[in-house]
């Protein structure tokens, strides 16, 4: 049996929001960091905008190079997931 294909959120609004917030690791300007460990997705596709965080350049260099996400930010002391979470759920408040 075939599995339904995953709805991906995508939001440049949240995206454009979260660029407007100090990296997490240096506060920094930062750009939109999709956490790959959120939620399950196909090879090349990004999990949802619902899971960015905000990371400036350098930082997201970092991560992208360390390889292990995960780890990355267990090292880091910094649960991505929860500050993701709590990042869209904020914003969609607003329109409720």
């Amino acid at each position: 049996m075939e599995r339904p294909k995953q709805k991906y959120i995508r939001n440049e609004s949240y995206l454009k929001s979260v660029r407007g917030k100090p990296c997490l690791i240096c506060m920094k300007a930062s750009e939109a960091h999709h956490v790959n460990h959120a939620e399950e997705h196909g090879i090349s596709m990004k999990v949802g905008d619902n899971w960015v965080v905000p990371l400036c350049h350098m930082c997201h260099m970092k991560l992208h190079n360390y390889g292990d996400e995960k780890t990355w930010w267990d090292l880091k002391g910094i649960d991505p997931i929860a500050w993701a979470k709590f990042g869209w759920e904020t914003f969609i408040g607003r329109y409720k």
